[in-house]
């Protein structure tokens, strides 16, 4: 009772309950110290009167040293060692600054100096004091809360270090979580048996299964804020079969740069466990390259567009063109790009890359100096079922939005690309590979430097696993996987789209830029550690069907072919492909595509233009594909 009307105070009234308890303290100790010097437990009327006088002149005194050494700014249920050490510093002062006012004011013939000292001794006490009985009782009171009431979630802590304890506080301090700790697990052995705010370090990561299951724990927060991602796989891993739910604290990035409270836990996500270094980038280079510059990005609404367009901005453009086919995506994109809008002008336009007198309009109005150009159709399994879309907005579009780069000049352009072009044997893989090589082919007479940049699988995309298995994951499964063996590879939307800018500012023209994608990801594991950081059972609670691969899928991707080398460049995660060079003809051949209806044909024409397209087996003589609903997922 006593602990909700204290919470419920407001920070105002809380202070004023502070000060009048010191202004207590003051006067209390100033009179016990009378009392203990001339050792009498009653004064008479007459000396009380002059104590009494020489209080007017002791307290605001004394009072006001307190407030200035910061006593009212310190929050009592942390008291700690600076507190104390505050407290004497401000009571050292006050005690010598109101013996000169009292000796500047008033006689103090008679006056027992020794008094001084004394009434020192009793602030210290009973200023401190007050507020460690607090701190004491908060605990008590915490700690009593923690295994009672409504904290019904049993949670175990991973890591017994300095963000555990600060953890364990705010858990304790915040009265409406439910979080009830059981005790913390950490791998050093000086830490074991040891107990941290009242919490027993009860065995290493190992154990976890064995713990939770022993002391019937839901839950598990990973109190280690600079986790690798081989730490969190193989807790994950300890995990399997629990049922346990996995959420860890903010990373000390996040903590020291106050975006959120360390109380604040949050899911651990597949980033997580994907997760990679920090991407080092050359910002000098980049900022030269868009600093007051007018960019366009196409296809802005997308998951690489929308992050390239929150990346380019963090630069300072003089404006930033955002073209988009989707309205409602631009509409999306400009909330969350609002707040650049003090340095930078936006122009949000909808639009199709395949509409050259649009496309044009726009470069001939505005005038952009760079394209970043993410449009594209990237959905393997249905641009084999609609191989001619592809070509019109993977080709031609491209086509159309580089010739007008070319016709006005500008100073660079970027075509975001992907490890399909590499080896295709989809539609969507060889339409990008072509589109490479349109920009490759007007590179040749134009003053605009062309720059290509491939890469694999983004988390989170749009399309892309990650979303389509937490889908399935909610709604019980199963959770479908193609092969068992498949494999891909992965970086999160900022470091992809980071490193497109990075590529691009490194670009002379010409070049296909490869990122570095670390190490490529077995798809069903991935699908089990999902599975697991939802606090559910492979093969009781969720289920994972393979349903095989989809017409044009492979079980790998690559990133070069075996023709290709690589050159390194000025950055350590950006390399430069060594291409075979584009066609002469490709301009010819590409109408050719254009005037062709029947997907067989059309394939047949996609190799004649990249050899080393296969075609898959069952598609060569496919007019028409039929798709069940599970294999379009």
């Amino acid at each position: 009772m006593i602990q909700k009307i204290i919470h419920n105070l407001s920070t105002n009234n809380k202070a004023a309950i502070v000060f009048f308890y010191d202004l207590l303290a003051v006067v209390a100790s100033f009179y016990i110290a009378f009392e203990l010097r001339l050792n009498k437990i009653y004064l008479n009327s007459e000396l009380f009167a002059d104590i009494s006088s020489k209080l007017l002149i002791v307290i605001p005194v004394q009072m006001l040293s307190f407030y200035i050494m910061g006593l009212y700014r310190g929050i009592w249920r942390f008291s700690s060692t600076p507190d104390l050490l505050r407290i004497i510093k401000a009571v050292t002062i006050a005690i010598p600054s109101s013996f000169l006012m009292l000796f500047l004011f008033q006689s103090l013939s008679g006056f027992p100096r020794s008094i001084f000292f004394i009434q020192w001794a009793l602030l210290i006490i009973s200023i401190g004091g007050g507020r460690f009985a607090y701190r004491l009782y908060r605990d008590m009171v915490l700690e009593t809360s923690n295994s009672i009431g409504n904290r019904t979630n049993r949670t175990l802590i991973i890591g017994a270090g300095y963000a555990a304890q600060i953890l364990i506080r705010d858990i304790k301090n915040d009265i409406s979580s439910d979080i009830r700790i059981i005790g913390l697990l950490d791998d050093d052995l000086e830490k074991r048996k040891k107990i941290l705010h009242g919490f027993k370090v009860l065995g290493s990561i190992a154990d976890i299964a064995q713990i939770a299951k022993k002391e019937e724990v839901t839950n598990i927060i990973i109190a280690i804020p600079r986790a690798s991602k081989e730490q969190l796989q193989r807790i994950v891993s300890y995990c399997k079969g629990t049922n346990l739910k996995v959420r860890s604290i903010p990373t000390f990035t996040d903590i020291l740069s106050g975006k959120v409270q360390i109380s604040k836990l949050r899911k651990v996500t597949p980033s997580d466990l994907l997760g990679r270094d920090q991407v080092d980038l050359d910002v000098q280079s980049m900022s030269h390259m868009l600093s007051n510059k007018t960019i366009i990005v196409t296809g802005a609404g997308g998951s690489i567009g929308s992050e390239l367009c929150n990346q380019i901005a963090k630069f300072k453009p003089k404006k930033l063109i955002c073209f988009d086919i989707s309205e409602y995506n631009l509409y999306e994109l400009g909330f969350a790009l609002g707040k650049y809008s003090e340095f930078t002008a936006f122009e949000y336009i909808v639009g199709d890359v395949r509409d050259r007198l649009k496309v044009e309009n726009i470069f001939d109005l505005l005038r952009p100096n760079i394209v970043f150009h993410a449009a594209a159709y990237k959905h393997v399994p249905m641009m084999e079922r609609n191989p001619f879309e592809a070509i019109k907005v993977n080709v031609v579009g491209t086509q159309i939005v580089a010739s007008m780069a070319d016709k006005y000049n500008l100073d660079r352009f970027v075509l975001v690309s992907t490890d399909k072009a590499v080896n295709p044997t989809n539609v969507m893989g060889t339409t990008k590979r072509i589109a490479e090589m349109v920009c490759q082919l007007i590179q040749r007479d134009s003053k605009t430097q062309f720059s290509i940049v491939r890469f694999g699988n983004v988390l989170g995309s749009s399309g892309s696993v990650i979303p389509r298995f937490q889908k399935q994951i909610e709604k019980g499964g199963p959770v479908t996987v193609t092969h068992p063996d498949i494999i891909r590879y992965f970086m999160s939307i900022p470091e992809a789209a980071q490193l497109v800018i990075q590529a691009g500012a490194l670009g002379r023209g010409g070049e296909i830029f490869v990122l570095d994608m670390g190490e490529p990801v077995k798809i069903v594991d991935l699908a089990k550690q999902m599975i697991t950081l939802a606090g559910l059972k492979l093969g009781e609670d969720v289920e994972i069907e393979f349903t095989g691969l989809r017409p044009g899928e492979k079980l790998f991707e690559e990133l070069l072919s075996d023709k290709e080398e690589t050159l390194p460049t000025a950055h350590s995660r950006v390399r430069v492909a060594k291409v075979r060079a584009a066609i002469n003809n490709l301009n010819t051949l590409i109408v050719g595509l254009l005037d062709e209806s029947d997907p067989s044909c059309i394939r047949t024409k996609l190799k004649n233009i990249v050899p080393e397209y296969e075609i898959p087996e069952e598609l060569k003589d496919n007019n028409v594909l039929s798709f069940s609903q599970n294999k379009m997922n």
